[in-house]
């Protein structure tokens, strides 16, 4: 094509010198083969210009059936010309560490450094309509069980036939907990709070989901095979029982003009089931356990409690965004018929309860979102730019039925209430770097360890880098 170029230039060269007037006689031969150059000169540019144009033709035709390979902060992207089939990768990590200010005895957990999740994640598109995701896990403590593979988090596809009906099938989160259905990449603390250890995490089934009136309500309504209070599983190991899980979300004045009600959503889930198996002790934010449920080889010495029949639970929500603020709470209910085993059988019911009330404020101005926040200026050495600075604070609770004692807990091992509050600090230095620390205090009611006696003062920190 240079060459082509140069030949042109050339020939345009030629034919100016042609239109000069000659200072002498000039031979008619001689004019005769100037304009014979002219014409060639003219014949050559047709041909470029032509060549040019079958050129552009055959790009525009490779590009319809060449694929698209992105990457960027959103993570790396391959896609058909056609864009019917994606495949995305992405992923996060997360580098946490434990301190505890006030270590009460050689049972308290240790200070540690560890990774909390190292999560890739796989996820596309398939004939269009076809949505498919698989996250894995890789994270300190990730194990499998017979009941349960924590390293899939998640592997399930999702038909997209219309807007308001989608149909959903595989591993996935329940739809039930407001701060649960928050990706672990985006959540405000470094843990979550009570609420989502009464309520279900990642179980297998099916779902139908879907927007309705202009995206302002979210609804869905799925069969599962069902967890005991923030569980997970992939195979039903204890009955042949299925649970029934529904949401419905509302963001009323989503597309209104009242800019300060544009953010406000509201929710109520729930679950209702039949369960068997045993059920979960509650931690602390510091990941110590305040509450188990008695375990044993099922004599009068050392009995055994299981979850045995109808088991609900429900759980309103709400969050509000306007501007750099942020707002959040959800309660929930979670009500277990129980039996114990002592050589003979005792049946009971217990209703556990949880709370949270969560606020967040960017002093940088960024505005606030349920999703992920974009620093308006990342951060950059010897730059203006100092990332996006986030103030959060957060009040928690869980209560224990009083009828769990002394029947189904001990009440010398077990508390009955657990109240944490949590002052932190987010660090957003771009896109996909995010440091965060926070305090969490936990107080007791119950117990007689020295846990439970003096409390919990725990330091929680987090690097987690994202894409």
């Amino acid at each position: 094509m240079q060459n082509n170029y140069r030949r042109v230039a050339a020939l345009i060269a030629l034919g100016i010198i042609s239109s000069e007037p000659f200072s002498g006689p000039v031979q008619a031969e001689q004019q005769e083969e100037l304009r014979t150059k002219v014409e060639q000169l003219d014949q050559e540019i047709k041909i470029l210009k032509r060549q040019l144009e079958l050129q552009k033709e055959a790009s525009a035709e490779k590009a319809k059936t060449t694929p698209l390979l992105t990457a960027g902060a959103g993570g790396f992207s391959l896609q058909s010309a056609d864009t019917n089939f994606v495949l995305k990768l992405r992923g996060y990590i997360q580098a946490d560490s434990r301190f505890f200010l006030d270590d009460h005895s050689a049972g308290t957990a240790n200070d540690t450094f560890l990774l909390r999740r190292v999560r890739p994640i796989f996820e596309g598109t398939v004939f269009e309509k076809f949505d498919y995701r698989l996250m894995l896990d890789f994270g300190s403590g990730v194990t499998s069980s017979a009941a349960n593979d924590a390293y899939v988090q998640d592997a399930y596809f999702n038909a997209k036939l219309w807007p308001a009906l989608n149909i959903q099938a595989g591993k996935f989160k329940e739809p039930v907990g407001l701060e649960r259905l928050q990706s672990g990449g985006n959540l405000l603390f470094v843990e979550r709070a009570y609420p989502t250890q009464l309520l279900p995490n990642r179980d297998v089934g099916v779902m139908v989901h879907g927007t309705l009136f202009e995206n302002t309500l979210t609804y869905q309504l799925g069969a599962f095979n069902g967890v005991a209070d923030g569980g997970s599983a992939d195979i039903e190991s204890s009955d042949d029982e299925k649970d029934i899980a529904a949401r419905i979300f509302a963001e009323p004045f989503k597309s209104s003009d009242i800019e300060g009600l544009q953010g406000l959503g509201i929710g109520i889930a729930g679950t209702y089931g039949n369960r068997e198996g045993a059920p979960r002790a509650y931690s602390t934010p510091g990941q110590q356990r305040f509450f188990a449920f008695r375990s044993g080889a099922g004599t009068a010495a050392a009995p055994n409690v299981v979850a045995d029949g109808e088991n609900w639970r429900i759980s309103p929500q709400f969050y509000y965004y306007y501007g750099p603020f942020g707002l959040l709470g959800e309660y929930a209910i979670s009500d277990q018929e129980l039996r114990r085993d002592d050589g003979a059988a005792t049946f009971g019911n217990i209703e556990n309860r949880a709370w949270q009330v969560s606020a967040s404020y960017f002093l940088t101005g960024e505005k606030n979102a349920f999703k992920a926040v974009n620093p308006r200026k990342p951060f950059a050495l010897g730059g203006e730019g100092w990332g996006a600075w986030e103030l959060t604070a957060r009040v928690s609770g869980l209560e224990v039925d009083d009828a769990a004692f002394p029947v189904f807990a001990s009440p010398a091992s077990s508390a009955n209430e657990a109240l944490s509050w949590t002052a932190g600090f987010n660090w957003h230095l771009n896109r996909n770097f995010k440091v965060q620390v926070n305090y969490e205090q936990t107080d007791f009611d119950g117990g007689t360890s020295s846990l439970l006696q003096e409390g919990e003062q725990v330091l929680l920190t987090r690097g987690q880098i994202s894409f």
